[in-house]
């Protein structure tokens, strides 16, 4: 086995088992981490980025050098026995730079949204392109009485809570958030995704849902729970590259302007979720989710007519009624 200048053998074949044990644990933790520490510390991500991305970095170190020392502990080479701590000062310095430019790289793509970081790379959008999406609108309802009583500050929060607090279930159910307007946040689906298990459905009524369950932190907060409408719609858009000082991934076509209207449509029927039958005769709904239909609408500053469905959520007692 040939060395190096430090004494210590170059990683070849005898250091196999070295190397799987330290993958094996430095994988470990951090599937602990995305399982178990995650959910504890979504209070990070409010931080201003560049503490988030020192905490972050620091957490992936610690592991990546643990991983190492379990490593050097258990198979350690012939220039490390009897050393307290097999890791030398090039492991940290590699480590260290490794590390930050991986949390760098994620958290540029975070502050950029899903993918668009990597859709740049590649250009992907840099010719737009056609592409069947599912489009959910959802805003706060009341959004200008509020601002109004709390102030700016305040509702500023108010909104920024808003939109945190329903994006999980969202990404949970692979949507993209492309864009927050005002107090409206926009999420998207590439059309096989999100018709398919009613992907698009099942995020709206969960992001409802996570809101019921905290009406008190709300109500404690802000003084009143927030409630929202939401408008669901897909079709066909040109996606691409827009802008050359500051570029975005748009999405253009009379799709996404639909789906605009028809979530605006929810001030004039009085339902919270509006869904055009476009969309909804494409999935299967829901357990629990009914639809209602509205008939043909015309909506505003649309020509043509189109088909709407309300959809409802049943509640414990309406199911039960239904049974």
């Amino acid at each position: 086995m040939t060395a190096v200048s430090d004494g210590r053998p170059l990683l070849g074949l005898g250091g196999l088992p070295r190397g799987v044990l330290t993958g094996v644990v430095i994988s470990t933790l951090f599937s602990l981490e995305q399982v178990l520490a995650r959910p504890r510390m979504a209070w990070l991500r409010s931080k201003p980025f560049l503490v988030h991305l020192a905490m972050k970095t620091a957490i992936y170190l610690v592991v990546i050098l643990f991983g190492l020392s379990v490593g050097g502990w258990v198979f350690p080479s012939p220039a490390e026995v009897g050393l307290w701590c097999p890791i030398q000062r090039q492991d940290v310095l590699f480590s260290f730079a490794a590390v930050l430019c991986v949390r760098f790289v994620d958290d540029i793509n975070h502050l950029l949204g899903q993918n668009v970081l990597l859709n740049f790379i590649t250009g992907r959008y840099h010719r737009p392109r056609l592409e069947q999406r599912v489009f959910l609108f959802i805003d706060i309802e009341g959004s200008t009485a509020l601002a109004e009583r709390l102030g700016e500050l305040a509702f500023h929060r108010l909104v920024n809570r808003f939109v945190v607090d329903i994006t999980d279930p969202i990404v949970a159910a692979r949507g993209e958030i492309h864009r927050y307007v005002g107090d409206e946040l926009i999420a998207t689906w590439k059309l096989a995704d999100g018709i398919a298990d009613a992907r698009c459905v099942r995020a709206c009524f969960d992001a409802l849902d996570r809101l019921a369950v905290l009406d008190a932190v709300y109500l404690r907060d802000f003084g009143a729970p927030v409630q929202c409408r939401a408008g669901l719609h897909c079709g066909p858009v040109v996606t691409g590259e827009m802008g050359s000082v500051k570029k975005e991934i748009v999405f253009l076509g009379d799709t996404v302007n639909t789906a605009a209207r028809i979530q605006e449509f929810c001030r004039q029927s009085g339902d919270r979720v509006l869904a055009s039958a476009t969309l909804v005769d494409l999935v299967q709904l829901p357990l629990g989710v009914n639809k209602r239909p509205l008939g043909d609408l015309r909506l505003r500053g649309k020509e043509s007519e189109i088909v709407l469905y309300a959809l409802e959520k049943q509640t414990g007692g309406q199911a039960a009624v239904a049974a």
